[in-house]
């Protein structure tokens, strides 16, 4: 009968397994064993080799048979970060927490590829283009958009470097007060944190408005209450939840604008029957202008070009929950030049080539509002029926992504805050599935206050 004892070496904790009197064909389930620390759960232990000697496995292959509500439950129990010396200064202890993060490594490539490609395209795109548009023309919208590209461009690809050299926890929250300064990595954790605390009842609340477009009638604040549901059960799955509804809901936003461009390519040579326009070309940028309010026009249209790709660094901090990061990361990275030039350059100026910078929809008070779409615009004035729908459906998706994306970012935020004493210790707690509970129950529980108040 094998006999269970918890030993320990320099590697950190083992389970020593005595195997006696067993046949090397059969397999040992542990069914009525039970881990003495309640470290882990299930598995089966395989060996071709029993006999009477002590064998030795490794705590992650060791698992126990437990009824699955006391998994369950045991999953939201804290998994204890690693017993430091007390001498070390408080950035050695920061970079060595940072390196050993308990945070589960589960996102894969494809996850990856597709929080690179889509991950920030939002509202900022579909919608805040429209604003742009308005204010300084399209000649406007395509300078400014090139330029932020670029530089995000610049910034993404040395963020990439820094995350395959030191893939850790919190990545460039850490990388300031590693590199530079800790009163710098102070200010910057806590301001990006603030930010991504501010975005998401913002977001919730905007989703909730684009259901408008279908029906006024029912109140938002039920919508609100719907799509932070969603928020909460989602990530209620770890890394691995927040990976696989981002590459289901970056797809989606990719095909999308992929379909929208050929659509406007067909619209923009007068290719579509129930438009009245005909050929359109370039004519509204000859009239009414490719400037619109001048040089001030132009630098008003940056404030938006650079909203527009606020997430784009979230690779970044996804590197510490990669399974391979010096492989995918790399590739990940490249990508974000073909979705600066394909989903946001040429998108844009085919929005440039369709609907006029003088277009009374274009103005609206709200920042989500699909009427306000230049995309939405553009088919409507084509008169294809259906397809507006079909767009402001997207719009809500790409709101509801972003709101997932801001309690990923913010729950690992305060995680590494607490790793840098920059936050309280509680900030740090990581349940057995790798999920940041404390952070992301703060985060939750800040959406709820903003809103009742």
């Amino acid at each position: 009968m094998p006999k269970t004892n918890t030993g320990n070496n320099n590697s950190g904790y083992l389970q020593r397994i005595t195997m006696a009197h067993t046949n090397p064909s059969d397999a040992i389930e542990l069914s009525s064993y039970y881990v003495p620390d309640n470290k882990q759960d299930v598995v089966k232990v395989y060996n071709d080799s029993f006999s009477n000697q002590e064998q030795i496995f490794p705590e992650d292959q060791l698992r126990v048979k437990k009824p699955f509500f006391k998994n369950f439950t045991d999953s939201f129990k804290r998994v204890e970060p690693p017993r430091l010396d007390p001498t070390l200064t408080v950035m050695e202890r920061s970079n060595i927490l940072a390196s050993h993060s308990q945070l589960k490594r589960r996102l894969h490539g494809r996850h990856l590829q597709m929080i690179a490609i889509g991950g920030a395209i939002g509202s900022g795109l579909f919608v805040g283009s429209g604003t742009a548009l308005r204010h300084g023309g399209p000649a406007s919208v395509l300078i400014s958009w090139i330029l932020s590209g670029s530089m995000m461009y610049c910034t993404t690809q040395a963020l990439g470097e820094m995350a395959v050299a030191f893939p850790v926890s919190g990545c460039y929250v850490q990388y300031n007060s590693r590199f530079l300064s800790p009163a710098l990595g102070f200010a910057m954790a806590w301001n990006y944190t603030l930010n991504w605390f501010v975005s998401l009842p913002l977001e919730l609340v905007s989703a909730s408005i684009t259901i408008k477009f279908w029906n006024k009638d029912i109140n938002s604040a039920a919508w609100v209450s719907i799509f932070y549901v969603i928020v909460v059960l989602i990530n209620l799955f770890g890394v691995r939840g927040y990976g696989e509804a981002e590459f289901c809901l970056s797809l989606i936003k990719v095909l999308t604008i992929i379909s929208f461009i050929i659509l406007a390519v067909i619209m923009d040579c007068g290719g579509v029957p129930t438009s009245k326009e005909g050929y359109i070309g370039t004519k509204y940028w000859r009239d009414p202008g490719a400037f619109n309010n001048g040089f001030k026009g132009l630098c008003s249209v940056f404030t938006t070009s650079a909203f527009s790709f606020a997430g784009t660094e979230m690779i970044g901090l996804a590197a510490a929950e990669t399974s391979n990061p010096r492989k995918t990361l790399p590739s990940a990275t490249k990508q974000v030049f073909w979705r600066i030039t394909l989903f946001y350059i040429l998108s844009l100026l085919l929005v440039g080539f369709l609907v006029p910078y003088t277009d009374p929809r274009l103005l609206s008070s709200s920042s989500v509002d699909a009427s306000a779409s230049p995309f939405v615009i553009s088919i409507e004035n084509a008169r294809i029926k259906g397809l507006p729908s079909v767009m402001n459906a997207v719009i809500m998706i790409s709101v509801i992504s972003v709101g997932n994306s801001a309690v990923y970012a913010t729950s690992r935020c305060l995680v590494s805050l607490s790793e840098q004493g920059f936050g309280p210790r509680i900030f740090g707690y990581i349940d057995r599935e790798g999920r940041p509970l404390v952070g992301v129950g703060i985060t939750l529980a800040v959406v709820v206050f903003v809103l009742v108040i």
